[in-house]
């Protein structure tokens, strides 16, 4: 309707300028009409006054209405675009991260003395959401960027210090099923460890240095246990890949 309003306003300053124009253009002249009236030619004057100043009236309601759609335009375009607000968190209860992961389901090893090939690895890359819930336990949010293997299920997770560097840790496992081809197929579970930081002035929490391992048994000594095998009583997490970790 406003537009519709301004069109017409338009249409009308249009016409009386054309009047204006004629009015100017058979106005007399006192080269060639000696003989008229000082009355008649004041009398024309003021009808060519009356023109120019309702054009000039017209013009400015014109640009008046312009400004207002242009002024009334300008928030929808704005409010097209959303504002989205970066996520933070001052406590692990109940935060929400994605675990964007590389990691093969075993870790990397040397050739050895004799020159021996490494076993050849397969790594798997993708992303799953998890929400670290206050009560301990640990769920799955989101797992359809999750490719080649399958989450059965995160387990609990915990944030311990380290004896070892005073840091904070957060500590999370799940069981993860592997394809047929893998070097271990079947059900692995992989163990998550990242560095709890904390900003001094805002508080908020981030997660650094993610890294994945898997528990392998440790060798025994001259490639043997003797009458009493030790195996799966001595083990070791071993780093197979990393991770890292945005709140969601």
């Amino acid at each position: 309707p406003l537009q519709m309003e301004i069109e017409s306003m338009f249409s009308v300053f249009i016409v009386l300028s054309l009047c204006l124009s004629v009015a100017f253009a058979f106005a007399p002249h006192p080269s060639e009409f000696h003989h008229a009236t000082r009355l008649h030619a004041a009398d024309a004057q003021s009808a060519n006054d009356d023109l120019r100043a309702r054009a000039e009236k017209l013009r400015r309601e014109v640009e008046e209405l312009e400004a207002k759609v242009r002024k009334e335009r300008r928030p929808a375009s704005t409010a097209s675009t959303p504002v989205v607000s970066k996520k933070t968190y001052t406590a692990l209860d109940d935060s929400e991260w994605t675990v964007q992961y590389r990691f093969a389901s075993d870790p990397q090893i040397k050739d050895d003395a004799d020159g021996n090939d490494q076993i050849k690895l397969k790594y798997y890359s993708g992303k799953v959401a998890i929400k670290l819930k206050s009560d301990g336990y640990t769920d799955i949010v989101d797992d359809e960027e999750v490719k080649g293997i399958t989450y059965y299920k995160f387990w609990g997770w915990d944030e311990e210090v380290s004896q070892e560097d005073g840091l904070k840790y957060l500590l999370f496992s799940a069981d993860v099923k592997l394809p047929a081809d893998d070097n271990n197929p079947g059900t692995e579970r992989f163990y998550f460890q990242a560095r709890v930081e904390q900003d001094g002035r805002s508080k908020e929490i981030s997660l650094a240095d993610g890294k994945v391992t898997v528990k392998r048994d440790i060798e025994p000594p001259g490639g043997f246990w003797g009458v009493l095998s030790g195996k799966g009583i001595l083990a070791q997490f071993r780093v197979c890949g990393d991770f890292v970790c945005r709140p969601r």
